[in-house]
């Protein structure tokens, strides 16, 4: 019975899909699942869940379905309303008498296990390797590979950058003389696979960028795919060293011989053997940037709020690591930072601020969020976010490497949700009815900085107020980048319970 439900589900979903497709929604940023438009940008959750919210969720989807398609909708949700009579009928003669005399709905179940996977088994050959790090690579590796596009002039990427992957990026941007402005809106690990000599990472980034055309100008949001290659004996550089993106072996001014060596340590550079490098790239989607999604939706509690915590399958182990390294670790002050950080952002959001976010997050996390606020801003819209709560915060995962200490919370939150116009009329979201809502959020600070965790608003470093943080995360009072986990935590990451993997 739950099957068949979840099979309209997926029916209504897609056909609302092409939909909105035809109106050329910016995809990401306005909800995860169906939850609606116009919802916490990045923030939002949605989508399967379990239970009645589930159920709830399909019957709205169903509705709008008999607006835009009456003739497939109305016999859909005819169909959904003989299922639900039917698990009532069962409900009721004892089907589900197991889960009833365990006394808890299918929600509360006691937290999954995060299973053991490639990408531990990389951090296991890889002491080094640190995923912040990774993805500032790879975010200031995209944005070298499209300056050079524009040049032609690889020399300075010949270790991080494939023939293979050159030839890909050219034919994916024909037309296209040019890149710049380049805003990621996110980078996402897809996939690690381990093979006999090599490592090879799938990495997908969705970014907007302008894009100089032979018709002029254009502002567009792509999606893409990225295949990495690095030897499986290869250890990472440190930070700096890596940022700096010079040879790989002796850290000089990368050019390469006709042999693919460093000209000046001779070290082989050119195939992975040192460090990641691109031999693949796929353009998997590219519009034009537009308004929003924006739609009046429903309140209550999102879908993702039923959903099992995935707790690590070594928390424990985990928890005494961290305190190995800080016995003094205070659960509750770190606990105080989550919410001072979680209530700055969701007022700089409502506000339409987004400098006001920057001391509080990393450099990529900074043009995630700047990259959804502004595509409010430029079409004249906000979203409103009022009588913003913190239900509770549970901690699921804590990684430790050599560079940083990451953890990682489910959080609850719950807020009125609404999206309004330059006149303040209410456009889409709902104003009355608050959402309940879900997510994973993940902080980060640098290893062994052993600092305090501070839940005032002042520079962690000159304790002056943090009303003077540049774009790079930088106090204009002390002179002091504050934002990359040096001083205190920092968020990196929101991700949906429906997305989250546990790692």
């Amino acid at each position: 019975m739950r099957g068949g439900i979840r099979a309209l589900a997926l029916l209504a979903v897609g056909l609302l899909l092409l939909e909105e497709a035809a109106e050329a929604r910016i995809g990401g940023g306005q909800g995860y699942g169906r939850g609606g438009g116009g919802s916490r940008g990045g923030y939002s959750g949605g989508g399967g869940g379990s239970g009645g919210g589930a159920e709830a969720e399909i019957l709205f989807l169903l509705i709008r379905l008999c607006i835009h398609y009456p003739a497939v909708g109305i016999p859909l949700l005819l169909i959904f309303v003989g299922f639900v009579i039917g698990r009532t009928y069962f409900d009721n003669s004892g089907a589900r008498h197991v889960n009833r005399t365990r006394g808890r709905s299918s929600h509360q179940v006691v937290a999954r296990k995060a299973k053991r996977s490639a990408l531990d088994l990389l951090k296991d050959r890889d002491q080094a390797f640190s995923l912040p790090v990774l993805y500032d690579f790879l975010i200031l590796l995209q944005r070298r590979a499209y300056q050079a596009l524009g040049t032609n002039d690889w020399t300075a990427l010949t270790p991080f950058v494939a023939a293979s992957a050159i030839s890909d990026l050219q034919r994916e941007n024909k037309g296209v003389s040019s890149t710049s402005q380049i805003v990621v809106g996110s980078v996402t690990l897809q996939r690690v696979q381990h093979q006999p000599r090599l490592t090879l990472l799938t990495v997908a980034f969705e970014s907007t960028r302008v894009e100089e055309t032979p018709r002029g100008s254009r502002r567009a949001l792509v999606k893409e795919t990225w295949t990495l290659r690095r030897a499986n004996n290869a250890q990472s550089l440190e930070p700096e060293a890596l940022l700096r993106m010079g040879c790989p072996s002796c850290g000089s001014a990368v050019e390469s011989t006709p042999m693919g060596a460093c000209p000046n340590c001779q070290t082989p550079i050119t195939t992975g053997q040192l460090q990641w490098q691109v031999i693949k790239v796929d353009v998997r989607g590219r519009r034009p940037v537009k308004a929003p999604e924006v739609g009046f939706v429903k309140g209550g509690r999102e879908s993702s709020v039923n959903l099992p915590t995935l707790l690590s399958s070594s928390i424990q182990a985990e928890q005494r690591n961290l305190l190995g390294r800080h016995p003094d670790f205070d659960l509750d002050a770190f606990k105080g930072r989550v919410r001072t950080i979680y209530f700055e952002l969701q007022g700089a959001w409502s506000a339409g601020r987004y400098g006001d976010i920057r001391p509080y997050v990393t450099d990529p996390m900074y043009q995630t969020l700047r990259f959804w606020m502004e595509s409010y801003t430029q079409s004249g819209l906000r979203n409103q976010l009022d009588d913003v709560k913190l239900l509770k915060i549970a901690v699921v995962r804590i990684d430790l490497d050599a560079w940083y200490e990451s953890i990682t919370v489910r959080l609850w939150g719950e807020m009125k949700d609404y999206v309004v116009d330059e006149t303040q009329k209410i456009v889409g979201g709902n104003a009355k009815t608050a959402r309940t809502f879900s997510e994973y959020w993940t902080f980060l600070r640098a290893a062994g900085s052993g600092c305090d965790t501070r839940s005032d608003n002042q520079c962690p470093s000159c304790g002056a107020s943090l009303d003077n943080v540049s774009a790079s995360g930088i106090c204009g009072y002390c002179d002091t980048k504050i934002t990359s986990g040096q001083f205190d935590w920092v968020l990196s990451r929101i991700e949906q319970c429906e997305a989250y993997k546990g790692s």
